[in-house]
C-alpha cells in the first residue's frame, strides 16, 4: 500500500516537473506579452501594485474553476489527483511566472523552477529550506536565499518541496465532499480556490519584492 502511494506521489511530482520545465520554455513569450500589456494599460502604477493586480485577476479566475468543478463533483486523473487541483496548479504556476516577470526575473536571468516550487509551497517553504541547510528569517524571499543557492542545493529543493506542495494540496481535497452537494459545492469551491490562489500570489509578491 505504501509503495503504491509513493508511486502515485512520484507520478505527480514527475508531472509537475515536466509542466513547469515546459512552461518555462514555451510560456515565456506569452507571460512577457501579458505583463507588458498590463503595464501599457496601467503606466503609472508600481511593480508591486501591478503584481497585486495580477494576483487579483488570477485568483478570481481560479475561483471560477473551483466553482465549476464544485458543480460537477470530483473527477480524478490516472494518478488520482483531482482535476481541479491540477487546474489550480496550472493557474498558480502561471501566476508565479507573471509575478517574476513583473520584477524583472525571466528564464534567462534566474532559476524559475526553484522559485515556482518555493512559491507554491508557501508557508511550508521555510521548513523545506531548513532541510537543505538554508536558514531564513520570518519571510522567504529571493534576496534572502539566492546567496545560498547552488546547483546542488537546487536539486535538493526540487526533491523536497514538491512533497510539501502535494501535502498542502491534500487539504484541498477535503472540500470534495462539500463539492458533491448541489448548490453548496460551487460557492465553497470558489471561495477555497480564490483565497488559496490569493495566498500563493501574495507570497510571490513578497518573495520577489522582499517586502
Amino acid at each position: 500500500m505504501e509503495n503504491n502511494q509513493d508511486e502515485k506521489k512520484n507520478a505527480v511530482i514527475k508531472w509537475m516537473d515536466g509542466y513547469i520545465d515546459t512552461y518555462i520554455v514555451s510560456g515565456s513569450s506569452e507571460i512577457s506579452a501579458y505583463v507588458e500589456k498590463l503595464r501599457q494599460q496601467n503606466p503609472k502604477i508600481s511593480d508591486i501594485d501591478l503584481a497585486k493586480k495580477i494576483v487579483s485577476r488570477k485568483s478570481f479566475k481560479n475561483g471560477l474553476v473551483g466553482a465549476a468543478t464544485g458543480v460537477g463533483g470530483l473527477i480524478t486523473l490516472p494518478v488520482t489527483v483531482p482535476v481541479d487541483i491540477v487546474a489550480t496548479w496550472k493557474i498558480q504556476i502561471t501566476l508565479a511566472f507573471a509575478i517574476a516577470y513583473v520584477f524583472g526575473h525571466t528564464k534567462d536571468t534566474t532559476d524559475l523552477r526553484t522559485d515556482v516550487y518555493l512559491i507554491l509551497a508557501g508557508s511550508a517553504a521555510q521548513e523545506a529550506l531548513k532541510k537543505v541547510g538554508i536558514q531564513v528569517g520570518k519571510e522567504v524571499t529571493k534576496r534572502a536565499i539566492q546567496k545560498n543557492i547552488s546547483k546542488e542545493v537546487m536539486k535538493k529543493i526540487w526533491k523536497i518541496v514538491p512533497q510539501k506542495i502535494i501535502t498542502k494540496s491534500g487539504q484541498k481535497s477535503l472540500t470534495s465532499f462539500s463539492k458533491m452537494v448541489p448548490l453548496i459545492g460551487a460557492p465553497i469551491g470558489f471561495a477555497f480556490d480564490y483565497f488559496g490562489t490569493k495566498t500563493v500570489g501574495n507570497f510571490a509578491v513578497k518573495y520577489y519584492s522582499g517586502n
